[in-house]
């Protein structure tokens, strides 16, 4: 084995999770609130939301200590359970758009269905926008940018169709 191929005796965190764990938030959001029944309460469908979105970070979590642990064969220190933990985190971050929506929509008493509808729309866009995002910050240009952009964006509209034919 090489000396490269030896695992670390430090636990060395992953630089790209919290933007990978981000992107998988809004994909998350958006598979939950194609699925959410029309005739839920919208508060309903927000704390569904978050319970799920909760649900995913503390497995995500879960995996990554496990993960971690085993390459470096010991026991992970407080400070390294919880620098995982706070990795993962923009996982649930992610749904703070889509979230203040549904709770401003139940406000207003905005139907369900077409609460949905439009949040869902709202997290397509945003899911459109961290691809932008992300894609330019990894020096994609022109028509690349755009395509990438526009690949986590199909993402949302593919949510879309989802609710459609599950509705």
């Amino acid at each position: 084995m090489r000396v490269e191929d030896e695992p670390s005796s430090e636990w060395q965190p992953d630089p790209h999770r919290r933007q990978a764990a981000y992107l998988y938030g809004l994909i998350v959001t958006g598979a939950v609130l194609a699925t959410a029944p029309d005739d839920f309460r919208l508060t309903r469908v927000a704390a569904l939301l978050l319970v799920t979105l909760g649900i995913y970070w503390a497995a995500e979590t879960y995996v990554h200590v496990l993960a971690a642990r085993t390459l470096l064969l010991r026991r992970l220190t407080g400070g390294e359970r919880r620098a995982i933990a706070a990795d993962g985190w923009p996982l649930v971050a992610a749904s703070a758009v889509p979230l203040a929506l549904l709770i401003v929509e139940a406000l207003v008493g905005i139907d369900t269905k077409i609460a949905l509808d439009l949040t869902l729309a709202v997290n397509a866009g945003l899911l459109f926008a961290v691809g932008w995002r992300m894609s330019r910050d990894s020096g994609l240009t022109g028509v690349r940018l755009l395509a990438s952009a526009a690949a986590a964006g199909l993402l949302g509209a593919l949510m879309i169709v989802l609710k459609t034919s599950l509705h």
